[in-house]
C-alpha cells in the first residue's frame, strides 16, 4: 500500500466512524483520540504481569536472600548462561524469586520488575558509583527500600493500602483521579467495560478530564450494533500496517488493549476498585475505602456542598475542585469521610490544579488568607493560588478551610503546626 492510498483509507475509517450517528459526542471524541500521539493514554510497562500477590511474593523472594542490603546486579544480556563471580547473590534472588512467585529471569527481573519496583518506591537501583538512577539503563546495583519491607511484613488489609498509595505513585495520581470521577457519577455503583475504560477512562489529556462521565453516557447511548461497529472500525483504523515510520507514529489496538487488561490486572488488589476481567467498579468490599452507605446518600456530596458554600452558581470550564489532602492518604472508611469534606476542597484554575498535580498531590498544608492559598508539602515546597485569579473561594471561609486542614493533618498524618 502505497502512502497516498495509506492516508486515503485511514481517512475514510475516521470518517464511518463519525457516520455511525454524526451528533454523538463519543464518536467524535474518538476520532480526534485515537489520531493523538498520545492516543493510549495512561502508560505503564506491559511486559510486567503481576498483581499485589506475585508483587509481595517477589518481594519476599529478594528480602528473604538480602533483606535490605544493596546487592550488585550484572550488566548485559544473559544470553549463555554465564554467571559473573561479584553478582552471587542475585543469582540467588533470581531463583529465590523464580520458587516462591513462578516468574523471573536473570534479564526480567533487572530489566522489567526492577524498573516498575522503582517506580512503585519499593526499590533503589543505582550506577557503577552507587547513585541512584531512574533510566531503564546502566543498573549495576539494587537494593529495597523500607516500604519494600513494610509491604512484604504487612497485613493483609495494610497491604492493600501500601499497594494503592504505590501504584498512585506509579500511575502518577491517574488511580485517584479515576476513583474520583466515579465517585462523583452515576456509576459509583455501576461497572464499567474494558472496552469504556480503553477509549475513554484511559485518557490523560487533562483537557479530557471532565468529560470523561458524558463521554461514557454518550458511548452508552449508542445502540449496542453501533458500539460494537465503532469497536471494529477502531481496531481497523490502529493495525500498525497503516502507518509508516517508527512507533510513535503507528497505532496499534492489541497493545492498547494489552495495556489496559495490564491495568486492570494492577487495580484489582487496590482499595478503590472491584476488578472482573472485563469491568471495574468502585470497591465497597471489606477492603475498600467506599461503603454502600457512602455510595447511595452522597449524591454529589462535598462537591455540591463546596459550591453552595462558597456561592458558585455555576460550573466554570477553566476550574477544577481539588482535595487539598487527596483521597489516597485516607487508610480507612473513617479518614475517608474525613478528607471527602467541603472543607478540604478548593476550586483551582486548571493551569494551577495542574502544578499541585505535578507534585504528585504532596502540598497538603494549608495556610489560608482572604487573599490568598499557600500549599506546602512537607520539604517546604509551597504552591501559592490567588483568589479570584487562581482559586475560587469566599473569603470569610478561609480560617474555616485552614482549621479544618489542621484537624485532618493531625487525625491522618499526625502531624501539627
Amino acid at each position: 500500500m502505497t502512502k497516498n492510498n495509506s492516508l486515503t483509507n485511514t481517512k475514510k475509517i475516521l470518517d464511518e466512524i463519525v457516520a455511525i450517528q454524526p451528533d454523538n459526542q463519543f464518536l467524535k471524541y474518538i476520532v480526534n483520540r485515537i489520531q493523538d500521539v498520545n492516543y493510549r493514554g495512561i502508560h505503564i510497562s506491559q511486559h510486567n504481569r503481576y498483581d499485589l500477590d506475585r508483587l509481595t511474593k517477589i518481594l519476599a523472594g529478594i528480602n528473604e536472600v538480602v533483606a535490605d542490603k544493596i546487592f550488585r546486579v550484572p550488566t548485559g544480556d544473559n544470553k549463555k548462561g554465564e554467571q559473573k563471580p561479584d553478582c552471587v547473590e542475585y543469582y540467588k534472588i533470581v531463583k529465590s524469586v523464580k520458587k516462591v512467585a513462578g516468574v523471573g529471569t536473570i534479564n526480567s527481573l533487572k530489566k522489567n520488575f526492577f524498573v516498575d519496583f522503582q517506580k512503585l518506591g519499593l526499590l533503589r537501583r543505582f550506577d557503577k558509583n552507587k547513585n541512584e538512577i531512574t533510566k531503564r539503563s546502566g543498573i549495576y546495583y539494587a537494593q529495597l527500600t523500607p516500604l519494600a519491607i513494610k509491604l512484604v511484613n504487612s497485613s493483609l488489609v495494610q497491604q492493600y493500602k501500601i499497594f494503592t498509595d504505590a501504584l498512585d505513585d506509579l500511575f502518577e495520581t491517574e488511580i485517584t483521579r479515576l476513583a474520583e470521577t466515579l465517585y462523583y457519577s452515576n456509576y459509583k455503583n455501576t461497572p464499567i467495560g474494558i472496552i469504556e475504560f480503553m477509549l475513554i477512562l484511559s485518557d490523560d489529556r487533562p483537557q479530557i478530564s471532565d468529560d470523561k462521565i458524558d463521554l461514557i453516557n454518550s458511548y452508552r447511548a449508542l445502540k449496542p450494533w453501533q458500539q460494537k461497529k465503532a469497536t471494529n472500525l477502531i481496531k481497523k483504523y490502529c493495525n500498525p500496517k497503516n502507518f509508516k515510520g517508527n512507533k510513535t507514529k503507528k497505532r496499534d489496538f492489541g497493545n492498547w488493549k494489552n495495556e489496559s487488561q495490564q491495568i486492570f490486572s494492577l487495580l484489582k488488589n487496590t482499595v478503590y476498585f472491584d476488578i472482573t476481567q472485563n469491568s471495574l467498579k468502585l470497591n465497597t468490599g471489606m477492603y475498600g475505602i467506599f461503603t454502600d452507605t457512602q455510595i447511595k446518600r452522597r449524591g454529589l456530596g462535598a462537591k455540591h456542598e463546596y459550591f453552595q458554600q462558597h456561592n458558585i452558581k455555576e460550573k466554570i470550564p477553566t476550574f477544577e475542585l481539588h482535595h487539598v489532602i487527596p483521597l489516597s492518604a485516607a487508610r480507612n472508611k473513617t479518614e475517608f469521610g474525613l478528607i471527602d469534606h467541603w472543607k478540604n476542597l478548593v476550586y483551582l484554575r486548571n493551569d494551577k490544579h495542574a502544578e499541585l498535580t505535578k507534585n504528585r498531590d504532596k502540598n497538603i498544608v494549608l495556610y489560608a488568607t482572604e487573599k490568598e492559598l499557600d500549599f506546602d508539602d512537607f520539604n517546604g515546597k509551597r504552591i501559592i493560588a490567588k483568589n479570584g485569579l487562581t482559586a475560587i473561594y469566599v473569603d470569610n471561609l478561609s480560617e474555616t478551610m485552614q482549621k479544618y486542614n489542621r484537624e485532618i493533618l493531625k487525625e491522618v498524618f499526625d502531624f501539627t503546626i
